[in-house]
């Protein structure tokens, strides 16, 4: 059995999702096709006050496309040199509080577009602007011509909880605050950036969802 497949098992047999699981293994429950299909369904949109307008997620748009595989971010100090950015890999940072998103990955549309995967036990996750501009600059430390392949791009953010948690079901905002690192106008530029181009989902997991058979059938079916 392969690990992404047990570790989809062991989480869909449990009573329930415990929210510490959620926050250290959802990303790689990610990889297994039962999951992804699951949550697909339960995607909801987070709008600020004032936006009308729907919009669905790219992850719910490209519902035929999985994941290719998974890498690993270790530490930029570590990265000898940048690599170049895949579309439909899952990107799992394995860095001590890395910023803003447990997880990541591109879809090429047009513009190109970056998801982030945040996983939430419940509550609010407002943002600062300084830790937006810190996820930029390790992003540009990671893929090369980050500042190009960045300029047009769009951004959407899934918040994933475990069902028993308190569900978001506001837009979550990035406050400017005193920082020493970021200008007073790049603040702006940053809250402005986050309120007008990132959009925001959530979705919520119950463990109830997911059956053992479903666990395994990707490694009973033959490939294709």
């Amino acid at each position: 059995m392969k690990q992404t497949d047990f570790l989809f098992l062991v989480l869909s047999i449990c009573d329930y999702f415990l929210p510490n699981l959620i926050e250290k293994h959802a990303v790689s429950a990610f990889l297994n096709e039962d999951f992804l299909r699951a949550i697909r369904l339960k995607i909801r949109e987070l709008r600020p006050p004032g936006r009308r307008e729907p919009h669905s997620c790219a992850l719910k748009e490209h519902s035929d496309t999985s994941f290719t595989r998974k890498e690993v971010l270790s530490s930029p100090e570590c990265l000898s040199n940048p690599v170049a950015m895949d579309h439909w890999v899952l990107y799992e940072p394995k860095v001590q509080n890395f910023p803003l998103v447990d997880g990541l990955f591109f879809v090429d549309t047009n513009p190109k577009t970056l998801v982030g995967l945040r996983m939430a036990a419940a509550g609010e996750h407002h943002k600062m602007t300084s830790t937006v501009r810190q996820f930029t600059e390790c992003l540009a430390a990671y893929f090369s011509g980050w500042e190009e392949l960045s300029q047009y791009m769009s951004w959407e953010i899934i918040y994933v909880q475990h069902a028993d948690s308190t569900a978001m079901n506001g837009w979550q905002r990035c406050d400017v605050v005193n920082s020493n690192n970021v200008s007073k106008k790049e603040k702006q530029k940053i809250a402005a950036f986050w309120k007008e181009k990132v959009r925001q989902y959530q979705v919520s997991i119950p463990s109830g969802e997911f059956r053992r058979d479903e666990a395994l059938r990707s490694e009973e079916e033959p490939s294709k």
